[in-house]
């Protein structure tokens, strides 16, 4: 069993408490470490609004795009930086209250964290544009094994996107 390093500024171990000691070993490697992570992979990304999706700085279409996904650590929350193929996409996750924060420029999404031994769900229950409250809905899954994950992401309105990670270091 991998120690889950409550208290030392990783969300992850944080938020889910007791939970996160249930999940595959990939996801509680990837994020329990205090100096971050990465994994490398491929993804599928679809597009349902090119504009919108243009708008909240979605990634473009694309079939078993390479991806690079990379986390670092700083203080109370986290910066992830996911490459598909050429495109790079950064937002930062941190804690409020027992829910997950995650911004991406102007656009804040509150996501509830479901976790089991079979790996994570993730539920928005509100959003916002700077200050306006907007309808976004976001639900996706990650679940893995003792050395990769596989995931699925959806935007409702904007796009999609679902691949396989394996841990990189």
């Amino acid at each position: 069993m991998l120690p889950c390093n409550r208290g030392n500024g990783v969300i992850y171990p944080e938020l889910l408490e007791s939970s996160f000691d249930k999940l595959p070993r990939a996801l509680r490697h990837f994020h329990s470490s205090p100096s971050g992570g990465r994994a490398v992979g491929t993804v599928t990304v679809s597009r349902h609004n090119r504009v919108i999706a243009w708008l909240v700085g979605f990634p473009p279409s694309g079939s078993q795009l390479p991806l690079k996904l990379e986390v670092t650590v700083r203080e109370d929350r986290e910066v992830w930086v996911r490459q598909f193929g050429d495109f790079v996409m950064k937002s930062v996750q941190r804690r409020a209250g027992e829910l997950l924060l995650e911004t991406f420029g102007p656009l804040r999404v509150f996501i509830r964290i479901l976790a089991d031994e079979s790996g994570m769900r993730f539920i928005s229950e509100r959003a916002r544009w700077w200050i306006v409250p907007v309808p976004v809905r976001v639900e996706a899954r990650a679940f893995g094994n003792e050395s990769s994950w596989s995931f699925e992401v959806t935007v409702a309105g904007v796009g999609s996107y679902r691949g396989k990670v394996t841990l990189d270091g």
